[in-house]
């Protein structure tokens, strides 16, 4: 198993994300600052690039991630990586994952709302 250089969270939240010729939800199962795992039924591949919205359990506005990358998929899961995200979002991410980490490890958090985005995560062997 490859070592994380960044925390991860666990969330149960949706997401909307949108490419070339698609937009589509999914659901985000974790959540790091440089992406996260996500679950969906639209099929996605390796390189792809997508925006996305994340509507996170925080009930704030969606955060923004202007550019992600696919970095691996199977089956309904992928894992994103964020490339591109303002300062702002980026605190906010920051800010979320920190006070997530400090929930019980057992916990989820859900969401109440429809969250827009995509995610990233390292495969796991």
């Amino acid at each position: 198993m490859k070592n994380r250089y960044s925390q991860r969270v666990s969330v149960d939240c949706s997401a909307m994300f949108a490419g070339e010729n698609v937009v589509s939800e999914g659901r985000i199962l974790d959540l790091s600052l440089p992406g996260c795992l996500m679950e969906s039924s639209k099929k996605m591949s390796a390189g792809e690039y997508i925006q996305l919205r994340l509507f996170l359990p925080d009930h704030q506005a969606p955060l923004h991630v202007a550019l992600a990358a696919i970095r691996w998929a199977e089956g309904s899961k992928v894992g994103i990586e964020f490339i591109r995200t303002s300062q702002s979002e980026q605190h906010r991410l920051e800010q979320f994952v920190r006070r997530s980490s400090r929930c019980d490890a057992s916990s989820t958090l859900s969401d109440r709302g429809v969250l827009a985005g995509t995610a990233w995560n390292e495969k796991q062997s």
